[in-house]
C-alpha cells in the first residue's frame, strides 16, 4: 500500500476561497458612504440573479434590481443620525425556540434543542456589561418555555465564565403578548400545534360517518396541516392568504409590538430583553419591517430590535438587513381596534 503524504503545501479550501475573492475585480461603491464590502455583496447578488434568469424554471421576482436591493450583508454601517439613536436604545431579541420533538402537539424540546438554547445563552452573555440586567421572557408554550430556561442557564454559566461583575439574569417569565398566532378552534382560541390532536379526531369523525359539511374553521385548519405534512411551508400560507379563522399577521405584529414596548418600559435602564418565541410572529414582524418575507428563522436564530428611548421608533435587524421604523402601536387606526 503506498504511503500517503502527511504534509501539504496547497492552501486550505477556506483560504483558497478567500484568495479567489480577493482577486475579483473591485466593484465601485454604488452609493455615497456605502462600504466597499456592501457594494461587492450587492454586485454578487446581481450576478446570481442574472444566472438564475437563464433557466426556464427560475423563481419569480429574481430580477437583478430585486436581488441587489434585498441582499443582506452580514455587517452594517450605521449612518451617524441613526447611530446616535441606536446607541441609546434598549436591545430586544426575539429568539425562535430550539429544535422541538414535533408540531402535532405542544411538544417539548429535543436534547439538541436544549443544547441550542443553552449555547445561545452563552453567546448572548457576551453583550452584557458589568452590572447589566438580562430579562428572559417566553411565549406560553412548552417549547418556548424550555428554550427560555435553557437560555437562562447558558447566560448564568457565561456570566460566571467571562467574569461579568454584578450582572443579573432574571428568572424566565411567560408573557401572553408573545404567544404564537392563534386559530379559532371549535369556539376556542388555541395555539396551532396544541389544536392538532383534537382536530384530527374530529376530522376522522366527519370522514368516517359522512357527518355533513365541515365548518369553515375546520376547512382552514385542514389546509394548514396538509401543507405542513406535505413538507411545505404553512407559515407562507398564513402570511399571504387572508383567513377568517386564523389570527391575521397584522394583528400578531401589533400585539408583539405592544408587548415589546411594555417590557422595555418596565425594564431597568440598560437592560437587555430576550424573548423566546415562534417563527410565525418573527417572520411577520420582519416582513412588516423590510417589505418582503425574509424567510424562516432557524432554531434559536433571532430578530434583533433596538427600541429608542421615546418608545415610538426602533430599528429591526434580521439576517443582516436593518430597517428603521415607527412602532405601529404608537398610533392606533380604527381598523386596528378590536
Amino acid at each position: 500500500m503506498p504511503k500517503l503524504s502527511t504534509t501539504r503545501d496547497d492552501a486550505p479550501a477556506y483560504l483558497a476561497r478567500y484568495e479567489a475573492r480577493r482577486s475579483e475585480p473591485q466593484v465601485e461603491t454604488a452609493a455615497a458612504g456605502e462600504p466597499a464590502f456592501v457594494a461587492r455583496a450587492r454586485h454578487r447578488a446581481t450576478q446570481r440573479a442574472l444566472a438564475d434568469l437563464d433557466h426556464v424554471d427560475a423563481p419569480p421576482g429574481r430580477t437583478p434590481a430585486f436581488a441587489r436591493e434585498t441582499v443582506a450583508p452580514r455587517e452594517l454601517e450605521w449612518p451617524e443620525s441613526l447611530r446616535r439613536r441606536v446607541t441609546g436604545s434598549t436591545d430586544v431579541r426575539l429568539i425562535r425556540h430550539g429544535q422541538t420533538q414535533g408540531y402535532i402537539a405542544d411538544s417539548a424540546l429535543t436534547a439538541l434543542g436544549r443544547w441550542q438554547a443553552h449555547r445561545k445563552g452563552q453567546d448572548l452573555a457576551k453583550g452584557i456589561a458589568d452590572g447589566g440586567v438580562a430579562r428572559v421572557l417566553y411565549a406560553p408554550t412548552a417549547r418556548a418555555r424550555e428554550t427560555a430556561f435553557a437560555l437562562a442557564e447558558g447566560l448564568h454559566q457565561a456570566v460566571a465564565r467571562y467574569g461579568i461583575i454584578g450582572a443579573t439574569v432574571e428568572e424566565p417569565v411567560a408573557v401572553d403578548a408573545f404567544r404564537n398566532f392563534q386559530v379559532w378552534f371549535n369556539g376556542r382560541e388555541l395555539d396551532v400545534t396544541a389544536a392538532f390532536q383534537e382536530f384530527a379526531e374530529m376530522l376522522e369523525g366527519y370522514e368516517r360517518h359522512a357527518g355533513g359539511d365541515r365548518p369553515g374553521w375546520m376547512v382552514e385548519m385542514d389546509r394548514f396541516y396538509r401543507i405542513q405534512f406535505a413538507g411545505g411551508d404553512p407559515i407562507t400560507l398564513w402570511l399571504n392568504v387572508p383567513s377568517h379563522w386564523v389570527e391575521p399577521p397584522s394583528a400578531v405584529v401589533r400585539r408583539y409590538w405592544a408587548g415589546i414596548v411594555e417590557e422595555v418600559r418596565a425594564a431597568p435602564a440598560g437592560a437587555r430583553v430576550f424573548v423566546c418565541s415562534h417563527s410565525g410572529p418573527m417572520r411577520a414582524l420582519a416582513a412588516a419591517a423590510v417589505g418582503h418575507d425574509p424567510g424562516e428563522p432557524h432554531n434559536v436564530e433571532d430578530v434583533r430590535i433596538r427600541v429608542a428611548d421615546d418608545l415610538e421608533h426602533a430599528t429591526l435587524t434580521y439576517r443582516g438587513r436593518a430597517m428603521e421604523l415607527d412602532i405601529p402601536t404608537a398610533v392606533t387606526p380604527s381598523w386596528a381596534v378590536s
